[in-house]
């Protein structure tokens, strides 16, 4: 006989809250966030108790937007859902589909779906929950599958209603919903067909000539500008204290005659700034100079109409601080202006961001998260030195390409340190599943190379130790209270668009065409799409270059070095699984792209040309097989393709040559075994080299540029560079003597 516990007794059941009770209980709220807790009885509830994302809004529930029918019964169901748990019973048997807690953007991102159900519900002339039974709930669920959503979106949608039904069970006072048909039949029929899968997974990657000039004008600001920038911040902020500080005396009203009167008497126009798009002249910045108040700069102004002069003839404000930095060869300043010295910080902030987000692979929250001291230099060893981190590329381990000189690679050595921060999208209790506001701190840290460190380092110089480098408090402190602790993705990709329009304004002011970013061709760059484009570029370039001498083959190195372990594997599968599929995809556009160039003519040669010819035909037939598939299944077939040893076809631009990867024969990969080749250490003679006639035109074309190039430099280096083209044509006279095409093949 089974026993019915009473309701005190089932410590899943709630009690009916008062309109005083607190919509969040004490021990699920956040410290600095427990003043903003709403009262069951309020019009809006703020979620922020519940939020310790640095990054993320402070979420609320209007119920001023819930059908008036179905307010109370979904606000006491709503309460109970931000106060209970589900039955550990009711999770297990849906584990893939169902946490005991959710984050607070899903929380009500769930009621908001509650409340669409419920004015569908009103236009059927339902106007209670209890009348919604399981036909109503079965015809509710085909129209999300044909409202023209996603197929994620619709499963969200159905996972809601589950969830409504399941939390009106724990409520004092259920309101006696169905259980929908889709809890007990599985979704399948009311979810639309399978298409992109949407999400950071389907943006399209940052075009090249977008991504390549972004990087350089945000690595340059950090290692060119940065010291110029943050000194010129630092007097800007001292002049408008000083200026905010002073008093009215008579000696400072005697300099500010003086200084006036001397400007206007030889004809220099007085100091501007923009007010609402028209000159005036900046008090803060003339008080602070000649050591006036505001008070007798106001005084002045009126009194000799300084702002009709200033109309006519305004002039720059320029700050009492040394110019280094330099662009192209020249100092990028004569003076740094007081009027752009918050603008010019703005941009440094943004260009850490890009250097961070892109050159970690690390998710836009992940880096807005992270904390001054977060990559802290390495103890000192027994000699006192220290040697930075241990993980490090040696010069051996990065072959030249066939055209670089070998004095180019002998700083090749490039110095790692650990980035420890939180991730936040998957972060939850391992013991009971439930959503960690603050995050997990990621078992495996990033690994940070030259650039990322020197991005950080220039944030710990004005951000205090331990707080957030991206804290909305310092950066934009007028905005600040809208945010959790830090910027948001949104205001990032605002900055993240001034600053290339700054970035091309620059470029075109000093003769830098080339320099210039250009559109990108899928929208606005935004803050997601760095990580997906970062995999791309790792997969498709692997001897090309990021930005100032930053080998894309090198950072895969770094990601793939044991000692990091499976990097940014917390959360997912971290961006392995996007460089595991723009890998695969990858060498299936060269599969297919060498077995098309083979069709009209194009012959090939090498150890591996053979196997080559096979591994061509497989390119079209693994592109064909990925339509349609979401994300996870995408990067197991991914996995499953690049797992065929010597069938998998490689290009490598650098080296000029195609590999087919065979583990045994790849001689990049004698110190041990390796899954795919390490295409910035591709060896000559290598079993698994194939050519075309396409690279022996390229080979002979690099060597004309050696000779020409070697006409310019000192007798020893114009040799090496006459032997290195000597080499790449020895290389395309092999190719033309062993060469054959598919027809010859065949016969």
């Amino acid at each position: 006989m089974t026993t019915i516990l009473a309701p005190e007794a089932d410590p899943y059941l709630l009690p009916l809250p008062e309109s005083t009770t607190p919509v969040i209980p004490d021990h699920l709220v956040i410290a600095r966030h427990a003043y903003l807790n709403s009262r069951f009885g309020d019009i809006v509830w703020s979620l922020a108790p519940l939020i310790d994302n640095p990054s993320t809004y402070l979420f609320k529930i209007d119920w001023e937007s819930c059908v008036e029918c179905f307010r109370e019964p979904l606000r006491l169901i709503a309460w109970t859902f931000l106060n209970g748990e589900l039955r550990n019973s009711f999770v297990r048997e849906r584990a893939a589909r169902m946490r005991t807690r959710i984050a607070p953007n899903s929380a009500q991102r769930t009621v908001r779906a509650w409340m669409l159900m419920a004015g569908w519900l009103e236009k059927r002339d339902i106007d209670t929950l209890a009348d919604c039974d399981r036909a109503v709930l079965h015809e509710y669920g085909l129209h999300l599958r044909d409202a023209g959503s996603g197929r994620v979106d619709v499963r969200k949608q159905l996972l809601a209603v589950t969830r409504l039904w399941a939390f009106d069970q724990l409520t004092a006072r259920p309101a006696g919903i169905a259980r929908p048909p889709w809890d007990e039949g599985g979704v399948d029929d009311y979810l639309p067909a399978a298409t992109s899968t949407g999400g950071e997974n389907a943006r399209e990657v940052l075009a090249e000539e977008t991504m390549g000039p972004l990087l350089v004008w945000a690595i340059r600001f950090v290692e060119d500008l940065a010291d110029d920038i943050l000194a010129a911040h630092a007097e800007a902020r001292r002049l408008h204290q000083a200026a905010h500080s002073q008093q009215s005396t008579p000696v400072g009203r005697l300099v500010l005659k003086a200084y006036l009167a001397q400007r206007v008497a030889v004809g220099d126009p007085l100091p501007a700034t923009l007010q609402n798009g028209k000159p005036a002249l900046p008090r803060a910045y003339v008080a602070a100079v000649t050591g006036a108040s505001l008070r007798q700069v106001a005084h002045a102004c009126t009194k000799l109409n300084l702002s009709a002069t200033v109309m006519a003839s305004p002039g720059l404000c320029p700050l009492d601080v040394p110019v280094t930095g330099r662009i192209d060869g020249r100092l990028w300043r004569e003076v740094i202006d007081y009027t752009e010295a918050d603008t010019l910080l703005k941009h440094l902030v943004t260009a850490v961001f890009i250097v961070c987000s892109y050159l970690t692979g690390a998710r836009p929250q992940e880096v807005l998260g992270l904390r001054a001291g977060c990559c802290p230099d390495p103890e000192p060893g027994p000699d006192g030195q220290s040697s930075r981190h241990v993980l490090r590329v040696r010069p051996e381990d990065i072959a030249p390409g066939p055209d670089d000189d070998e004095e180019e690679n002998e700083d090749a050595e490039e110095p790692h340190l650990l980035i420890r921060g939180h991730h936040y999208k998957t972060a939850t209790d391992p013991d009971t599943g439930h959503y960690l506001p603050g995050g997990a701190e990621r078992a495996v840290p990033w690994v940070a190379i030259t650039p990322v460190v020197n991005a950080i380092r220039v944030l710990e110089r004005f951000v205090p130790d331990g707080e957030l480098l991206f804290d909305a408090a310092i950066h934009d402190p007028t905005h600040a209270h809208h945010r959790t602790g830090s910027l948001g993705n949104y205001a990032i990709a605002v900055r993240v668009e001034d600053f290339v329009t700054w970035a091309n304004t620059e470029a075109k002011a000093l003769g830098l065409p080339g320099e210039a970013i250009a559109p990108n061709p899928h929208g606005r760059i935004g803050t997601a799409r760095f990580r997906r484009t970062l995999a791309w570029h790792i997969a498709r370039r692997p001897g090309g270059l990021v930005a100032l001498a930053i080998q894309y083959g090198h950072l895969r190195t770094v990601l793939n070095t044991d000692e990091s372990g499976r990097y940014g594997s917390r959360g997912r599968s971290g961006i392995h699984a996007y460089v595991d599929v723009e890998t695969a995809l990858a060498t299936a556009d060269t599969a297919a792209d060498l077995h098309e160039r083979m069709q009209n003519g194009e012959a090939i040669s090498g150890p591996a040309a053979r196997r080559a010819i096979l591994a061509a035909a497989s390119g079209p037939v693994f592109q064909g097989g990925l339509v349609g598939l979401d994300f996870t299944r995408k990067h197991a077939a991914a996995r499953r393709h690049l797992a065929q040893d010597g069938s998998v076809l490689y290009d490598n631009p650098h080296a000029l040559l195609l590999c087919v990867y065979k583990r045994d024969r790849a001689l990049c990969a004698k110190d041990g075994q390796h899954d795919a080749p390490s295409l910035d250490r591709c060896v000559p003679g290598c079993g698994n080299t194939v050519r075309t006639d396409q690279h022996a035109a390229w080979l002979r074309q690099r060597a004309d540029d050696l000779d020409r190039k070697a006409a310019h430099v000192p007798g020893p280096l114009a040799e090496r560079r006459h032997a290195a083209a000597a080499k790449l044509r020895e290389l395309a006279d092999e190719h033309d003597r062993t060469r054959f095409t598919l027809q010859e093949n065949s016969t």
